[in-house]
């Protein structure tokens, strides 16, 4: 069998990328799988585990996006009041609440995998205080706290 090219192999990966934002934000975290995956981009489950050999490198390799579709939720630009209204709204979103519960998930999961939460984290609590100052920590924390208790509801 040929060797792929490396423009081949890219293009496979990112279609595997594509699919596991889709499928995070679709299924959930916890109903993605290999073979969910293959399904949807036509890789092998084989195929795709020799790209991504644990199911928590899916989520380092796409930490950068979904934080992008998490913070494109919120409204950053004006004051911090704009900014805890758009959280209480964006609870309404099913992209929103997905990405938080796979940021949930990941804080009480084993492994390495608690550093995606840790990571995100630490991103959210540096856009809030470089936006709105350190005492917006306690808003942060409280609108997590908010979020999980409307997702166990």
């Amino acid at each position: 069998m040929p060797k792929r090219s490396k423009e081949d192999t890219e293009i496979t990966i990112q279609s595997i990328m594509d699919a596991v934002a889709d499928q995070i934000i679709r299924l959930g975290y916890d109903k993605m799988s290999y073979t969910t995956l293959s399904q949807q981009t036509g890789v092998s489950r084989t195929g795709i585990s020799h790209h991504f050999p644990k199911k928590t490198d899916f989520i380092a390799a796409l930490d950068g996006r979904i934080f992008k579709i998490f913070v494109d939720s919120l409204e950053l630009q004006n004051d911090k009041q704009a900014f805890i209204d758009s959280w209480i709204k964006a609870l309404e979103n099913k992209q929103f609440i997905a990405i938080l519960k796979l940021l949930f998930h990941h804080i009480v999961s084993a492994d390495s995998a608690h550093e995606f939460s840790s990571r995100g984290i630490d991103r959210l609590y540096s856009v809030c205080t470089e936006r709105f100052g350190s005492e917006s920590a306690k808003d942060l924390e409280w609108l997590l706290g908010i979020s999980l208790v409307k997702m166990i509801k």
